[in-house]
């Protein structure tokens, strides 16, 4: 069986058809919708920080600062009127230093229309991010060859977003063990879709979490107590 092509993922493929892992792909859509959520976040950071600086006798600044942030403004810059025929730069661009968010994600969106053999330039609806429109053909994406590629980037990219909004993903224990392995470690995390067992990486909805806490959660409190009340008795016969 071959295993998952995103890199450093050992997990095997569960569909000849697919080309990552089920715990992957989760995380791919789970970084596409964080991006549409960073947005606002983002355009937000793009003022610099008023916080005093040296640089003067007086304690002031020494020049003028930029109005704006560089490394935003780099993410959120227009994009090239120039189509864009792969991800890697082998298209013409009339855009010179790095590509912006708009351009990577619009650079795996003509990919992927290349892929799933759609017009030759993606269209997307009024509002709507290129994020959306590739969280929507993410069942195509799977297929595709280049889709470990794809997800690794879009890790990076969500990776520089967060270092510049100064967010990262709430991680919340869970108190039911695994259903699988029977593990108590079961976590809930921003944006992901999933519950994940980091142990055996069972995946769980909510809705799957919580009606196996109802039924499994009772009786080890039950057990939980008793142990208790007997410990307290051992106590005070010591």
């Amino acid at each position: 069986m071959s295993s998952c092509t995103v890199p450093g993922c050992p997990l095997p493929l569960e569909s000849a058809h697919r080309r990552m892992c089920p715990r992957c792909a989760y995380r791919l859509r789970a970084y596409l919708r964080e991006l549409v959520g960073q947005m606002p976040l983002l355009e937000a950071s793009l003022q610099l920080d008023r916080s005093p600086t040296t640089g003067s006798i007086h304690g002031g600044r020494a020049h003028s600062p930029m109005p704006l942030r560089g490394d935003v403004l780099t993410l959120l810059g227009p994009g090239s009127n120039t189509t864009l025929n792969d991800p890697y730069g082998n298209a013409r661009s009339d855009q010179t230093g790095p590509p912006t968010l708009d351009q990577i994600l619009r650079g795996w969106a003509e990919v992927t229309a290349e892929h799933i053999r759609l017009a030759p330039t993606p269209w997307r609806r009024p509002g709507q991010t290129w994020a959306a429109w590739l969280g929507a053909y993410l069942p195509w994406i799977l297929t595709a060859p280049w889709a470990g590629d794809f997800h690794q980037e879009l890790g990076e990219l969500v990776g520089r977003v967060r270092a510049i909004t100064r967010t990262e993903p709430r991680t919340r224990k869970l108190d039911a063990p695994c259903p699988s392995c029977e593990a108590f470690g079961l976590v809930e995390e921003d944006w992901q879709e999933y519950i994940e067992c980091p142990a055996c990486g069972r995946l769980l909805t909510s809705d799957e979490y919580t009606a196996h806490a109802h039924r499994v959660m009772p009786t080890l409190w039950r057990t939980a107590l008793l142990l208790a009340a007997h410990n307290a008795q051992e106590n005070q016969a010591s």
